[in-house]
């Protein structure tokens, strides 16, 4: 039997996802899941029971407060604004003690607790718990005037099969199965080299006989005669080993496209969790800064697994960042003419090779004055830049506004994740705000990492290709069109009776071709988070969906190029990385970007390897700031995968992670042949003498407090660590 500590230990554990799975089943509810209700109550009653019998007050109180209210609802009360962010409150705060049992005596947690009250008490009464619910009943005078109607939905409808859960699981039946016809299918691959091997024996028999050298004359007929044999014998095993092999590899290669899309299925997941999540985040972040803000979420999608884990805190960093710098305070919107209840909307829209998300607030837009006062002593001319020439700086790292470090803001950490999540899946970030109106973000992702649509282009002696979704349009240079302003050569673009003059450049020029654009070329007009741009091309062809592969495969690499597609002539497409081809037009540099791959000099990699989300963008984003290339892992087993799959040359690691420890990994990175000699410096919490001792004992460079952290001390140990002091 277990002690109690082991139990307390098991509970804590699994506290995370509960609320997690907890979170979810209310926002469900509040979209129409009604049928959720039922199983959320059930889940808090199950957390209040364990809670007490393991003498965990505050967590038990919190769980039986939020059972009662959740009751209530239940018993046909109507669930307010109130009653939402009363619950979400209560989750947050099972996780905040779940993972500190040091926050019981928080004020937060009082707080909460009397919310919980206030919301049970706005609800009125309701059945004992337990008793079945009766069907809700519609609003009464007295209720509070923000309600939130659930769409009343069959509880028991079961759900569609042919559409993807939130997330997809494997069929182990259908892997199982194509699984042993790919090994029936190479058992008979190793029969046919048998066979090959027989004739290639055969072959030599006949290459014996048929070898002038030393002949008998008298003899010479009757080896003729044996070498035709030996040669129809031969040809005749070969055609059936031909026809078999050709069979094989046609069953073999149906296998190979079911089991693909078996995976593919598995891997694609719709977009309800992630903007439950966002909807949470939005709710929270208002609280936390005491604004009213309604958060609107539309649509639905399907993603890539793997689209859907790099948009998410892309998409949870703008939200609280519309909320935070984007909607005003109450007095500053009554001066404006604005209602009270500020709102960020979210916006959801599937096309076939693209998920586009649009984040939309109604408050003051980007303080362009307060920007260029930031940039002014580190970019020259910062105050002669016009709003649109700004955007692009919105997205540098440790770049804020803020005057002062809040709950959620002025620490530097915030759009720069943005650009780089969406840049790695090759999506693309718009930027359109009005002084005084709101700001609206727009984020073009590709629906999946399997293959990108793109527009095949020529120039020179490079074929290159642009995502799809990057395309405003495509013009044909006349005269009219083209005109030659003091800084460059610029396209108009007309559309209704409006015209709009657009930076243009010869792609050629960019790729270190030369040529300036010319009437009678064709220009791609592409997006830009700063606005619209063009290049000059030789020719262009219709969208098509090509696969990827890695640039660093080719053999010459450029930081214009994030991609290449093969072509059916054996040769390559590279695919083009928008954003950084409109900075280095705007840099205007003198080296060619295409450099031999052998003659680049690799950038060194470092692992961060931290659970809490924030610390770990935040050393993300410092590492990277340093020139490094990052991988990051949130935990101690996923930090020790990736090591073994791409060795790094620096760890920095957190010591108290769930499935492995920090200390753990370090441990088993020192009994791995290729990674005991690797730097690591752990930045933790924890101050336990004995950790430390286990750490130096391990030949850990330094420990770090996070208590104490010094952003110059970390960047002078990992350039030590680097340089191998």
């Amino acid at each position: 039997m277990r002690s109690r500590a082991d139990l307390v230990a098991a509970f804590r554990r699994t506290m995370p996802d509960r609320v997690a799975q907890a979170t979810d089943l209310w926002l469900g509810y509040e979209q129409g899941q009604s049928g959720n209700l039922q199983v959320l109550r059930r889940l808090l009653h199950t957390l209040k029971g364990e809670a007490h019998m393991l003498e965990l007050a505050a967590c038990g109180d919190l769980a039986e407060l939020a059972e009662d209210v959740i009751d209530a609802v239940r018993g046909g009360a109507r669930p307010t604004q109130l009653t939402g962010d009363s619950l979400l409150g209560a989750l947050e705060g099972l996780g905040l003690l779940s993972a500190s049992p040091d926050a019981e005596a928080a004020p937060e947690l009082e707080i909460v607790k009397e919310t919980l009250r206030a919301a049970r008490a706005e609800l009125g009464g309701g059945p004992p718990a337990g008793e079945l619910a009766p069907a809700l009943v519609p609003p009464s005078d007295s209720v509070h005037e923000s309600v939130l109607p659930p769409r009343l939905d069959p509880p028991d409808a079961p759900p569609d099969p042919a559409q993807p859960t939130a997330r997809a699981a494997l069929d182990a039946e259908a892997v199982g199965a194509l699984l042993q016809e790919l090994q029936r299918l190479h058992g008979e691959r190793e029969v046919i080299q048998r066979r090959l091997r027989e004739s290639q024996r055969m072959l030599r028999a006949l290459l014996v006989e048929i070898d002038p050298r030393g002949a008998d004359v008298d003899r010479f007929a009757e080896r003729i005669a044996k070498t035709l044999g030996y040669g129809a014998e031969i040809e005749r095993l070969l055609s059936a080993v031909r026809a078999d092999w050709s069979s094989n590899e046609f069953a073999a290669g149906r296998a190979l496209d079911e089991l693909d899309e078996v995976v593919r299925r598995a891997s694609v997941v719709r977009t309800e969790r992630l903007l439950n999540q966002v909807s949470l985040a939005a709710r929270s972040a208002a609280r936390m800064l005491g604004k009213d803000v309604e958060a609107r979420v539309e649509g639905t999608g399907l993603l890539d697994a793997a689209v859907e884990r790099r948009l998410e805190p892309a998409l949870l960093h703008l939200v609280r960042n519309a909320i935070d710098h984007g909607i005003e305070p109450a007095d500053v919107r009554a001066r404006r003419g604005k209602p009270a209840r500020g709102t960020v909307a979210v916006t959801v829209v599937q096309t076939d090779a693209a998920v586009r998300v649009e984040v939309k607030d109604d408050g003051g837009g980007v303080d362009f004055a307060r920007l260029r006062e930031v940039l002014a002593p580190s970019v020259p001319g910062a105050s002669t830049l016009d709003d649109a020439e700004l955007i692009p700086y919105l997205f540098a790292h440790g770049l804020t506004t803020s005057r002062s470090v809040g709950a959620i803001s002025g620490r530097g950490v915030g759009l720069d994740i943005v650009a780089r999540e969406i840049g790695a899946l090759g999506g693309q970030v718009r930027v359109d705000s009005k002084p005084g109106l709101g700001t609206t973000i727009v984020l073009v992702v590709p629906k999946n990492l399997h293959g990108e649509e793109v527009v095949p282009v020529s120039s020179g002696r490079f074929r290159c290709a642009v995502p799809t979704h990057a395309v405003h349009s495509v013009v044909l240079l006349e005269d009219e069109e083209l005109l030659r302003a003091p800084d460059g050569p610029r396209v108009r673009l007309t559309s209704g009776a409006c015209a709009e003059l657009a930076p243009l450049y010869a792609l050629g020029a960019l790729l270190g071709d030369g040529g300036q654009p010319a009437p009678g070329d064709a220009a791609l007009v592409l997006h830009h988070a700063a606005g619209l741009f063009a290049v000059s091309v030789d020719g262009y062809e219709n969208p098509r969906l090509v696969a990827l592969v890695r640039s660093e495969e080719m053999p010459l690499t450029s930081p214009l190029v994030r991609g290449v597609a093969p072509t059916a002539d054996g040769e390559a497409m590279l695919l083009l990385d928008v954003e950084r081809l409109f900075a280095y037009a705007r840099q205007a540099p003198g080296s060619a970007p295409f450099t031999a791959a052998a003659d680049q000099k690799r950038e060194p990699l470092a692992l961060v390897v931290e659970d809490a989300p924030v610390a770990r963008e935040l050393l993300c984003g410092i590492l990277r700031s340093m020139g490094l290339r990052v991988e990051e892992a949130s935990d101690g087993r996923e930090g020790l995968a990736r090591a073994r799959a791409a060795p790094p040359d620096v760890v920095l690691t957190d010591l108290e992670m769930p499935y492995l420890s920090g200390l753990e990994m370090v441990a088993e990175l020192r009994r791995s042949p290729g990674l005991a000699r690797v730097p690591v410096v752990v930045l933790t919490t924890a101050a336990q003498e004995q950790s430390e001792a286990a750490l130096r004992g391990l030949g850990v460079r330094a420990v770090l407090s996070k208590q104490r952290f010094v952003e110059e001390e970390l960047r002078r140990i990992i350039a030590a660590s680097l340089g191998g002091a």
